[in-house]
């Protein structure tokens, strides 16, 4: 196995898991908020804008970076971690605007550990040894 497989092999793992948040938010957007430490939302336009504009756009990044995955085509798979590192700095402009709350910590690991895959993917496949 070629480092640029395992690199395409860990983009692919993290797009299917983002696009399943995705469609967990599409297709059970009142359980999924409770997870995400949001108030439940009773609303049909509110319940109806988490599907369309938070599932919609959760899938669509990812299914993005599967495109590039599949097409070996890092520009399509630059779109995640921009997405990520967008999440990342929303969290942080959310501390120093808002302050901290108790579970900041629980919030930001998995986007940075995320972020530390996809960097590890990226030098994987940017591997001189596969050319």
């Amino acid at each position: 196995m070629t480092k640029t497989t395992i690199g395409r092999g860990i983009f692919g793992l993290l797009a299917l898991f983002f696009m399943g948040t995705g469609l967990a938010l599409m297709f059970s957007p009142a359980g999924m908020l409770t997870h995400m430490f949001i108030d439940p939302m009773d609303s049909v336009g509110g319940l109806s804008s988490v599907r369309a504009l938070w599932g919609g756009t959760i899938i669509t990044v990812w299914a993005t970076v599967l495109v590039g995955v599949i097409r070996s085509n890092t520009g399509y798979i630059f779109v995640g971690l921009l997405s990520l590192l967008m999440v990342l700095v929303g969290r942080l402009v959310g501390y120093f605007a808002d302050g901290s709350f108790l579970e900041l910590f629980v919030t930001v690991m998995p986007t940075t550990i995320a972020i530390i895959l996809m960097l590890i993917a990226f030098k994987l496949i940017a591997s001189p040894a596969d050319k």
